[in-house]
């Protein structure tokens, strides 16, 4: 489930900043603490570590969100029932792995079927959906009526 998390782009960034942050800012107080004089890259340690600290928290945030979902039983199985790629909105989000080049940026769109027969409809703009076709499944995660998480199978 954690890898299915990370696996999206924006959540991927998240974590990768959170890693670098927290390890550059250890590395900088770990410099400072031999050091008997006082230093200015003490307290810039620290604030890189806080940033580091801080950027995990969506990442943190979407694990939780998922894990609700799964163990409330809200992740359902879906069958896709149109599938197309064209090119991305250019007012959507700047993340996904299925940006292409940045003159051309492509995405996933199509619907769904859920097996209590409700419709749905996917935008996303990652590699994994641009190869989903119609009779394809697709994992939908749903937390309080909102869609969280679509996974592939």
């Amino acid at each position: 489930m954690v890898r299915a998390v990370l696996g999206g782009f924006d959540c991927a960034i998240y974590a990768g900043g959170a890693v670098v942050g927290i390890a550059f800012g250890l590395a900088i107080i770990a410099h400072v603490l031999p050091s008997s004089r006082g230093s200015a890259d003490g307290p810039t340690g620290a604030f890189i570590l806080g940033l580091g600290l801080l950027s995990l928290l969506l990442p943190t945030y979407r694990i939780w969100q998922v894990d609700g979902a799964l163990k409330n039983g809200d992740a359902q199985l879906a069958e896709v029932v149109e599938a197309e790629v064209s090119r991305a909105r250019f007012y959507g989000t700047p993340w996904g792995e299925a940006m292409g080049t940045r003159m051309n940026p492509i995405a996933a769109t199509g619907a769904y079927r859920l097996p209590t027969g409700e419709m749905g409809r996917y935008y996303l703009q990652q590699w994994w959906a641009t190869r989903l076709t119609p009779g394809a499944r697709i994992w939908v995660l749903r937390r309080k009526d909102r869609v969280v998480l679509f996974a592939p199978v």
